[in-house]
């Protein structure tokens, strides 16, 4: 981490971006008095691991308005989500055979057959651990049948610990009660008395009631190698299409990431003499927001505080094991995404929202109700091609930038205390553009860059993250 060594609060700072003044005082008196700017860059933890700004709030009590009337177990059949239209399905082939034949013959820099290798390598690497955990885990014979004993709260913390090395970078806990039951499915399982999990004949999957605790965990997605996805293109609202196969890999890894971790935190909760069954939850963002990951973006997806939108899904399973349940948190992300509009510019058909405020009207069959948030047009998204086809808004949003340098973390943490910066920081992303296209150069640099010196991503085994 760069040392700066310069004593300064943040009303210092942003005196010195020539934006302090009348109005400031609430987010200078919210915060700290920092003695140097490496202090404040790796300031303050709690016990999900967030820094000072993020506030957390009261369990199964996020900061977004739920009318629990409405929002009910999630449905398959009440909120379907669309199918392609055929002749959208058509015109995309057309669309990305006339990119990807020519881009192989010729060895386009970020999109030729040696990217698209690299990017199918690593992306969705399976199988996935059974639903019910890897087989053959078991609490070992010497344990005499004794489970691990322990507090909830110290649980949980040895689940993040173990969950951190395997290579999540969040961990946190849901209760399974009657208010939380309603961010799972409607269908296709159920809690009933069982000693142990099983699937019947109808194929709906049999939870011992006893598991009444949900482990959540999610992974970090590669930023650096993100940004490579992004395409110009000039047809599209925003100047971007379809995305390249150089900056996509980072996608697929992510997902395999999630995978492996779960498998092997799976593995541990058996071997330590409890369940593992991971069944009955289709919408997950909604587990990152009650577990305390962040909050609703404008994009629908989850972001957070840290790792902006670079995180990917919220990843679960159920358990006998006792856990705290992790708060619900708030940091400024709902008064940033207002202003801010950055993915839904960068968006090519036009499927996200510019409206200020969060809705509680839906767009879209596929969205869920219940609840005031910033809903996608899944139709006009899925006849572009996408998900598959893009990725502009989770590798636009402004909190993916790392904290490491001095003004982003100044962002965070204003955004945290007070709306009033919100706009002047979206403006100031548009003029740096910090997540931009690389130049063909740089595509192509990729694969003769300095191993020793290319600064990295990752929090595999990791410790001190520069996030």
């Amino acid at each position: 981490m760069a040392k700066f060594h310069s004593t300064m609060s943040r009303r210092e700072f942003m005196k010195g971006l020539g934006i302090a003044g009348v109005g400031l005082g609430a987010a200078a008196t919210a915060a700290p008095m920092f003695h140097d700017l490496d202090e404040l860059a790796a300031s303050g933890t709690n016990t999900m691991g967030h820094p000072w700004w993020v506030k957390e709030l009261e369990v199964e009590k996020p900061d977004v308005e739920i009318d629990w009337d409405t929002f009910k177990p999630f449905s398959k059949a009440k909120n379907p989500m669309p199918v392609i239209h055929p002749e959208a399905s058509a015109a995309n082939k057309v669309r990305d055979d006339g990119l990807q034949i020519p881009a192989f013959a010729n060895k386009t820099p970020g999109d030729s057959l040696r990217d698209y290798a690299f990017a199918t390598g690593s992306s969705f690497i399976g199988p996935d651990a059974p639903w019910d955990g890897p087989a053959g885990a078991a609490l070992p014979a010497n344990a005499k049948g004794v489970a691990w004993d322990d507090t909830p709260e110290n649980n949980l913390q040895m689940m993040r610990a173990a969950l951190h090395t395997y290579g999540a970078v969040l961990t946190g806990a849901i209760a399974v009660d009657d208010t939380t039951k309603n961010i799972f499915d409607a269908s296709g399982f159920v809690f009933d008395d069982s000693p142990v999990g099983s699937q019947d004949a109808n194929k709906v999957y049999h939870i011992p009631s006893k598991s009444k605790y949900m482990l959540t965990f999610a992974v970090k997605q590669n930023y650096i190698q993100t940004v490579h996805l992004l395409r110009e293109d000039s047809q599209y609202r925003g100047g971007y299409g379809t995305k390249l196969a150089l900056g996509n890999q980072a996608i697929g890894h992510a997902y395999s990431n999630s995978s492996q971790v779960g498998y092997m935190a799976m593995r541990m909760v058996k071997t330590l003499g409890y369940g593992a069954y991971k069944a009955g939850v289709t919408a997950n963002v909604p587990l990152g927001i009650f577990s305390g990951f962040g909050e609703q973006a404008r994009t629908s997806h989850l972001y957070t505080p840290r790792f902006g939108e670079m995180i990917r899904y919220t990843n679960y399973f159920f358990t006998d094991l006792p856990l705290a349940p992790s708060k619900p948190i708030s940091f400024g992300g709902y008064e940033f995404c207002k202003s801010c509009k950055r993915c839904a510019e960068r968006c090519p058909s036009e499927s996200l929202s510019l409206e200020n405020e969060r809705q509680w009207d839906t767009r879209s069959p596929g969205n869920r109700p219940g609840f005031k948030g910033w809903f996608m047009d899944w139709q006009s998204c899925i006849d572009f091609g996408s998900p598959g086809a893009c990725g502009n808004c989770q590798a636009t949003c402004p909190f993916n930038h790392p904290s490491d340098g001095i003004i982003h973390p100044v962002v965070r943490a204003t955004a945290a205390t007070t709306g009033m910066f919100d706009g002047f920081f979206a403006k100031m992303d548009r003029v740096f553009d910090y997540a931009k296209a690389r130049t063909p150069a740089e595509l192509e640099g990729w694969w003769s860059r300095d191993l020793e010196k290319y600064e990295a991503d990752t929090t595999l085994g990791a410790g001190t993250s520069k996030w």
